[in-house]
């Protein structure tokens, strides 16, 4: 009876009553969704109850509340008003889709799943539903499903960043079974796709192109001229370099091949060129990880030196030059070549094939040098600890991590994710929208730091480390996200200044196990936090780094410092000349590029920690434990554990981790309160 004397109250009133209400509402939620404002979203909230006292019946209103309370977490509120939208309109798209998101936000991925196919279903363009299904799959571990949802997705909204990142999400989780040519023909074209990291359409890549050229541990059995005009091998070659150990031996094989054909008469076939060019590329990508035979590194050098002679000549046709450069460049990254301080000094045009990649090449080595001698320096003197000194000097000649692109993600406010992972402390935390001063101590090249400034707006970001030469990659890598709240300078942590006013955040990952005593290094950024303010750590899991233990302890004081030597000890694993079953190592992706497989086995200096040593670690700093981020691997098992991330005991994450030594291969990753 009321519902109906309502709907014939409604009936007697003009019909764009309730519209300027809705729509003031619907502007104010966009806004505080946008700035994170639980202000603007009270309000919002307000005219939009206002308007369906109007109106009780207008399902965009029901929906707008639905979507005001999933965004204000009263999860019930919002279950209930998009309930009383679909017993009007059981078929409305947009009240299935946002029905699927507060399934979603609550984890409820079946129930989400099954509202984003009714949506879909209904209509495959009013809403994202078929995005946020692919989302769903993807989070539920169906990566072949989501990968398939993205595929499609792909062929007609490419231009939207978002699907272009989340493709390539779901494609770094799947391999190829068998040989397809609409596959190879999607990925050359994905493969030119821009503001993407192609280092995650590796394996998928790799595992096509197995299949395609017939690849095994017994080698290939296509000829060297049917391998030079491989389209798609060609392309990878230039976009990421390759982490698999068959595939490494073919490209080994290849590029013996063509020097040895190719040095004699100092020239290059022209149907053997591009494959030449791909694999000088490579070498950029892999900063010459390869293993090469004395006679190899004989012939390199003996070009090396020709190449430096000519570039002497007055009246050098580039043209005449290249074919002894390339050779080169498939051993020596240019920048590590004898000669590459003469190009800097001279304009050349090369070749087409090649003119593109010199040219990129000698503007970014420019740019670096320029902009590691600009940087400002924190800390007044230099270290005069020993291995502060030998860590700055690794990650000086072998920066890491070399990357393409940051990703995508929702931009979010950082307090307020803070609040959603962590609900126990936050009477603790900062309030949603508040400015925060951050430190990242540690930030190497610069991809996390960038993230931060690019995807959490309103963080004042200070990003510090040893490194000028990878703070240089960071900065200038910075510079394709204009306007970010981020400075870079060159710091010591524990000889940092003390702020005039303290951090409210400090993130610190994969930094403080490097140091020569940890607890003091974690002591001198608590003295940069201030009361309140919270700490991120990401330490090294004696559990997961078993193998890389062993492998050191193995080594000993022979444990390799020079590029030759790394290429030299590597060849050596990979042939299974040192004692023990490395076989694990070959499945990281850092094992197959230089400056990673440096940081990944042989660091100047490596600490381990066992997961029921870091409260302590952090209450001698005087910081209190609040909690550990789920490691990706573990997100099933939390299921099965019936606890979200920060309801779990240290010393059930100690068990978790024995049933499964793997689960941190990432890192342990956890947060700390300053009282």
């Amino acid at each position: 009876m009321i519902s109906a004397s309502l709907q014939t109250a409604h009936r007697a009133e003009p019909a764009a009553d309730h519209r300027p209400l809705y729509d003031q509402a619907s502007r104010l939620y966009s806004s505080g969704v946008n700035q994170q404002s639980a202000a603007k979203l009270e309000h919002a909230h307000r005219l939009a109850m206002q308007a369906r006292a109007l109106r009780p019946d207008y399902l965009p209103g029901l929906n707008l509340l639905a979507r005001i309370e999933l965004q204000r977490r009263n999860y019930a509120a919002a279950e209930f008003w998009v309930g009383q939208g679909l017993l009007q309109k059981p078929d409305s798209t947009s009240l299935l889709y946002s029905a699927g998101h507060i399934a979603l936000a609550q984890g409820q991925l079946a129930d989400a799943e099954q509202y984003f196919e009714r949506s879909a279903r209904i209509s495959r363009v009013a809403t994202k539903a078929l995005n946020s299904l692919a989302h769903v799959k993807f989070l539920q571990g169906d990566y072949a499903e989501a990968f398939r949802h993205y595929r499609e997705l792909a062929k007609t909204q490419a231009d939207d960043i978002q699907i272009r990142s989340q493709l390539f999400e779901a494609a770094a989780q799947v391999a190829a079974d068998f040989y397809a040519e609409e596959l190879e023909q999607e990925l050359l074209r994905w493969l030119d796709f821009t503001e993407v990291d192609y280092s995650q359409l590796r394996g998928l890549a790799t595992s096509l192109l197995k299949h395609k050229l017939r690849l095994s541990d017994a080698g290939c059995p296509l000829e060297l001229e049917t391998l030079a005009a491989d389209p798609l091998l060609l392309k990878c070659l230039q976009r990421f370099y390759f982490a698999d150990p068959v595939m490494e031996r073919l490209l080994l094989t290849l590029r013996q091949s063509l020097l040895l054909s190719c040095s004699r008469n100092l020239a290059i076939r022209q149907d053997l060129l591009p494959l030449v060019s791909a694999l000088a590329q490579q070498t950029g990508l892999n900063e010459a990880v390869w293993y090469s035979t004395e006679q190899e590194n004989l012939l390199t050098e003996q070009l090396e030196q020709l190449c430096g002679k000519m570039l002497q000549l007055d009246n050098l046709n580039s043209a005449d030059a290249y074919p002894a450069m390339l050779l080169t460049l498939m051993y020596k990254p240019l920048a590590r070549c004898a000669f590459f301080p003469q190009l800097l000094q001279q304009e050349r045009h090369w070749p087409e094939l090649l003119n593109d990649y010199m040219q990129r090449s000698l503007n970014e080595a420019k740019t670096l040098q320029q902009r590691a001698q600009q940087l400002p320096s924190l800390s007044a003197n230099d270290s005069d600890n020993d291995v502060t000194r030998r860590v700055q000097q690794q990650y000086d000649q072998n920066p890491y991590p070399r990357w393409t692109d940051i990703g995508y993600n929702q931009p979010a406010d950082y307090a307020t994710a803070l609040r959603q992972t962590f609900p126990q402390h936050s009477g603790q935390l900062p309030q949603a929208g508040q400015p925060l001063r951050v430190l990242v101590a540690g930030c190497g090249t610069g991809r996390h730091a960038i993230r931060l400034a690019r995807y959490f707006p309103g963080l004042d970001i200070k990003a510090i480390d040893l490194s000028r030469t990878a703070l240089a990659y960071a900065s200038v890598k910075a510079e394709q996200w204009p306007h970010l709240q981020l400075q870079f300078a060159q710091a010591d942590i524990l000889q940092l200044p003390q702020p005039e006013q303290p951090f409210d955040v400090i993130e610190c990952s994969g930094v403080l196990h490097h140091m020569e005593n940890p607890q003091q290094g974690l002591q001198a950024l608590t003295s940069q936090l201030k009361p309140g303010g919270i700490i991120k750590i990401a330490l090294y899991s004696a559990t997961a780094r078993r193998m890389i233990t062993q492998l050191r302890q193995l080594l000993d004081d022979n444990r390799p410092r020079t590029d030759a030597d790394i290429r030299l000890v590597r060849e050596a694993l990979l042939q299974k000349a040192l004692p023990g079953d490395w076989q694990a190592l070959y499945e990281s992706n850092d094992f197959y590029s230089l400056s990673a497989c440096r940081d990944l086995l042989f660091h100047e200096q490596e600490h381990v920690f066992d997961v029921r040593e870091l409260p302590g670690f952090l209450a001698r700093a005087g910081l209190q434990w609040m909690g550990m981020l789920p490691p990706p691997a573990g997100r099933e098992l939390l299921k099965l554990v019936g606890k979200n991330s920060h309801e779990i005991r240290i010393e059930e994450w100690q068990a978790l981790e024995q049933s499964n030594p793997d689960l941190f291969a990432g890192m342990y990753q956890f947060y700390a309160l300053k009282p």
